[in-house]
């Protein structure tokens, strides 16, 4: 080990065989390494089902009240979107890579390595936003001018975004650090941040946008303002858990070998899977583009289904995002047979939950439809998405649940096989095809092919490494920690 980690003041570590909970004193944690699988699965997939509920609510609600200024605002607030996405790839990327490389540091008992990878994790995400924000500050005019804004749209833009810049740090750190927790084992302060955040975002937001006792309304920038003061409670809530429940952060300089050993690691898999969720829009783009050349009514029958199709996928993406922190765990403890199990499980929990799914929507899609819309071209367009598609939500499950693991068993370039496979390669030709043979009905049908095909790849991918065809990486080789 390093003198300059071995020298780190760090709290009493306890001996692994003590209790469940802690990690070598990492107090709040979960040991994932033991104890029913399916318990610890269900456990970490209930606080990620909270949190990501009051994530959409939030959303929501910020979508409802900008859309009380009037259409020029919620039309500025649209612009942002792209850049709200690139923000959040960014932010899926890190937090996939510093799950991984972090719990697996946990599950092997490596936890002043863990630290390590923490602490320059969280150097690297501050970075990153800084950089991101200062060059987004000086691109608004030329970007969003060439996105078509115009004048007074982008007085708009301006208002929110550059606020957003400002609180760029404040919104990705706590990401990170919150990925950082879960690695650990606890999901249920993270969820319990996130909601408390969302609470507040919905609580501020009338009173910055419209204005209340002594606060003037700041439209637009009144959002942002809202958004940046939940984000800083979330910024210092996280923190603070990852202080004194965790304790996973060291307090002294990094050398800068260390660092670059550790943001080395942690991109190994951040990379990939940064790509992978900057292609999904893209991919979202194109797909868009074919089902609007079909008219109007089939562009609104597919967002109508979409929105829908975005809260009954609910349950799958909390799963999916639970794996990450148990399989990253027990493949650093070497526990693949805790890992099989778990994904047998979640593999079987998926295809349940979409057959259910499926079920209820072929039902009451049609009716569920109605509620956005009273055009019946667009009822009837969006009833019949919501009973070919919801067919496949099983196969999705399967392919998030294997590109997830696989990213937590140091597996990248497969897990961003599948997500390219999933995004590009196969959905779009599938598409395309069926486009040409049924029309817009056919674009529907080739979309559940497609994830139906690339959830057997993703499957295939999974099974192979978890039986040791494919080999398992060490966490990065030269141990920052304990060489540097």
């Amino acid at each position: 080990m390093s003198d300059d980690v071995a020298d780190l003041p760090q709290p009493p570590i306890e001996p692994p065989a003590k209790p469940k909970r802690g990690h070598g004193g990492a107090r709040g944690g979960v040991k994932l390494t033991e104890g029913p699988v399916r318990k610890q699965i269900l456990g970490l997939t209930r606080y990620l089902l909270m949190g990501t509920i009051a994530t959409m609510s939030f959303q929501l609600a910020d979508a409802y009240f900008v859309a009380q200024l009037g259409t020029r605002e919620l039309a500025a607030l649209a612009f942002t979107f792209p850049m709200v996405m690139i923000l959040h790839a960014i932010a899926l990327g890190l937090g996939t890579g510093v799950t991984s490389v972090v719990s697996r540091a946990v599950g092997e008992g490596e936890i002043a390595r863990a630290r390590v990878l923490t602490t320059d994790s969280l150097f690297l995400a501050f970075a990153i936003a800084l950089v991101f924000a200062i060059g987004g500050y000086f691109a608004v005019d030329p970007l969003f001018k060439a996105m078509g804004a115009q004048p007074d749209v982008l007085v708009q833009i301006k208002d929110y975004i550059y606020v957003w810049f400002f609180g760029m740090p404040v919104m990705i750190v706590p990401l990170i650090a919150n990925s950082v927790i879960r690695a650990y084992g606890d999901a249920k302060s993270p969820s319990l941040i996130m909601a408390g955040s969302a609470v507040l975002n919905i609580f501020l937001d009338p009173i910055f946008i419209f204005g209340a006792w002594f606060i003037p309304g700041f439209g637009l920038a009144g959002a942002a303002y809202a958004l940046l003061i939940s984000r800083f409670v979330t910024f210092t809530l996280s923190l603070f858990v990852l202080h004194s429940r965790v304790h996973g952060m060291v307090y002294t300089l990094p050398t800068i070998t260390r660092m670059l050993d550790s943001w080395r690691q942690l991109l190994h898999i951040a990379l990939p899977a940064t790509a992978t969720q900057l292609i999904q829009p893209v991919s979202a783009a194109i797909l868009t583009t074919l089902i609007a050349s079909f008219g109007a009514s089939a562009i609104a029958a597919y967002g109508v289904a979409t929105r829908i199709e975005m809260f009954s996928l609910i349950f799958v993406m909390s799963l999916s995002i639970a794996m990450g922190p148990f399989v990253g765990q027990n493949a650093g403890a070497g526990r693949m047979d805790r890992v099989k199990e778990a994904m047998t499980f979640a593999y079987k929990a998926v295809l349940i939950y979409g057959v259910i799914v499926a079920g209820l929507l072929a039902v009451f899609g049609s009716f569920l439809a109605h509620e956005f819309s009273e055009d019946p071209a667009v009822i009837a367009l969006a009833g019949y998405y919501l009973l070919i598609v919801p067919l496949s939500y099983g196969c999705m499950g399967i392919i998030n649940i294997s590109s997830g693991s696989l990213n937590s068993m140091a597996k990248p370039m497969p897990a961003m096989l599948i997500g390219v496979s999933k995004s590009m390669l196969v959905q779009l030709p599938c598409a395309y095809m069926g486009a040409t043979l049924y029309g817009v009905k056919g674009v529907f049908m080739g979309m559940a092919t497609a994830s139906a095909l690339v959830a057997m790849l993703a499957f295939i991918l999974a099974r192979r490494t978890i039986n040791g065809e494919v080999a398992l990486m060490p966490i990065g080789g030269s141990r920052p920690s304990a060489a540097e």
